[in-house]
């Protein structure tokens, strides 16, 4: 089956094809896979913290429910201030931590995604800073 990708591109069989031409004749040139988890390369590791967004202002200081996203396999840990990592708990797809009692000012979190079975980490989140008024 042969549906329209882009311009003068077609997907064929989950890839990626484009019509080139050498010496006149066209040929089908496969370009590369499309896949609906293009988000990690095949070995590549995948962490976010999707809540607080850097530079939020938080307003609620008793509690924050942080939120993390990974399509790898793993656990994943929590940093605030360049603390010790805490666990964080799985639900509904995502990771959360529960912050309780935050202080004011500003704060850097950094998650990071562990192999519980060999106690290492896997990939580190990028920094995020948030302030909590």
């Amino acid at each position: 089956m042969v549906k329209k990708a882009s311009d003068d591109k077609k997907v064929l069989n989950n890839s990626v094809v484009a019509p080139i031409t050498i010496e006149g004749r066209t040929k089908i040139k496969k370009a590369k896979k499309v896949s609906s988890l293009n988000l990690k390369k095949k070995n590549e590791f995948f962490i976010v913290i999707d809540y607080p967004k850097n530079n939020e202002i938080i307003t609620h200081k008793l509690h924050y429910a942080i939120r993390i996203g990974t399509p790898n396999i793993g656990s994943v840990e929590i940093s605030i201030d360049e603390g010790e990592f805490q666990k964080c708990r799985y639900s509904s797809g995502y990771w959360w931590y529960d912050w309780y009692n935050i202080p004011l000012g500003k704060h850097t979190l950094v998650a990071k995604l562990v192999d519980p079975q060999k106690n290492r980490t896997l990939k580190k989140s990028e920094k995020v800073v948030c302030i909590v008024k």
